[in-house]
């Protein structure tokens, strides 16, 4: 057939099947729509070795292929220092210290003030009267040592009143707390 005989032809031939009156049936009813896919669980495996299939190794001389050399693996040195030149200490100033941090400290009331002072003078006290009571006594290495730290918490509580009264008072009521256990112990 010629091409100019083929185009109506195949023109008839589409309009016939696909012209309604031609085909009459019965309706269909729509199919059913595809069930989910699921992927199915792979089952448990029992240690790692076997939860991922092993590709089959296949030697490159039998793909005609033949791997590159290895090279070996050229790291660069590391990057030299450069001394600094020196200078002499004349010419360069020494940096001054950085300033203090400023300090929180409470601030109390003059009532609050001699509070906390009559507090710190009562633990002082009592705590040296302690001292006194126990300096005849024999007193084993444990004992010593809470002597010692009464000691140092007197005079920390003497130096932190001059700048901290909530802290030396601290310090006052931990003296006198361990001098009255000290003399308890010794009794």
């Amino acid at each position: 057939m010629s091409g100019a005989k083929a185009c109506p032809l195949a023109a008839a031939m589409m309009l016939a099947l696909f012209s309604p009156a031609c085909h009459r049936s019965k309706p269909q009813p729509p199919p059913a729509p595809p069930p989910p896919l699921v992927n199915p669980a792979p089952p448990p495996a029992r240690n790692p070795e076997e939860a991922r299939p092993v590709p089959p190794e296949i030697p490159p001389q039998t793909l005609g292929v033949q791997p590159p050399p290895l090279e070996p693996l050229q790291v660069p040195p590391p990057p030299r220092r450069r001394p600094r030149p020196s200078a002499p200490a004349a010419e360069t100033p020494p940096a001054p210290p950085p300033p203090p941090l400023p300090q929180l400290e409470q601030i109390l009331t003059q009532q609050q003030q001699k509070a906390y002072n009559d507090e710190i003078d009562r633990n002082i006290a009592r705590a040296r009267q302690t001292l006194a009571a126990l300096a005849g006594h024999r007193l084993n290495e444990e004992q010593r040592t809470y002597l010692e730290r009464i000691r140092a918490f007197l005079a920390q509580a003497e130096e932190a009143r001059k700048s901290d009264l909530f802290r030396a008072r601290n310090l006052a009521e931990r003296a006198s707390l361990l001098a009255d256990d000290l003399l308890r112990s010794v009794q």
